[in-house]
C-alpha cells in the first residue's frame, strides 16, 4: 500500500467514525487486530455489537463497493470478530457486520454510504 492509499484509508476511517457517531453509534474500538485479521471499527448501535469495514473508492473505481469485499476478507473480519468477543469475554450479544463506503469524486467531494448487515456468518 502506497503512502497516498494509506493516508486515504486513515481519512476514510475518520470520516466513517464521525458519520457513525452522528447516526448514534457508540464507537468502542478502532483498528482492532488479531492474528487472523483486522476490524476497522467496533461499535454499539441499537442493541447490536457492530463490526464495521470501511472501504474507500475513487472516481476511477467500478462496481458497487460493498459487493467487492472478497470472501477471504469477510472470513478474516469474522475471525477477528470472534477473537474480539473472546478477548473481551462478551457472550450472548447480537452482532452484525456493516460496511461503510466512501466514494471520492473527481472534484474531491465525498459520498458516504452505510450498508447495515452487509454480510453474515454462515
Amino acid at each position: 500500500m502506497g503512502m497516498e492509499s494509506y493516508q486515504q484509508g486513515i481519512k476514510g476511517e475518520e470520516l466513517a467514525e464521525k458519520y457513525l457517531s452522528q447516526l448514534g453509534y457508540e464507537i468502542l474500538e478502532k483498528n482492532f487486530r488479531s492474528q487472523q485479521g483486522e476490524i476497522d471499527l467496533v461499535a454499539k448501535e441499537g442493541g447490536f455489537l457492530v463490526f464495521v469495514e470501511v472501504k474507500n473508492y475513487s472516481y476511477r473505481s467500478l462496481g458497487k463497493p460493498a459487493a467487492v469485499i472478497k470472501k477471504s476478507k469477510k472470513e478474516s473480519i469474522i475471525h477477528a470478530a470472534r477473537y474480539y468477543l473472546y478477548k473481551n469475554r462478551i457472550k450472548n450479544v447480537n452482532c452484525r457486520f456493516d460496511v461503510i463506503t466512501i466514494y471520492r469524486g473527481i472534484d474531491g467531494s465525498r459520498k458516504i454510504e452505510l450498508y447495515r448487515n452487509a454480510f453474515f456468518v454462515n
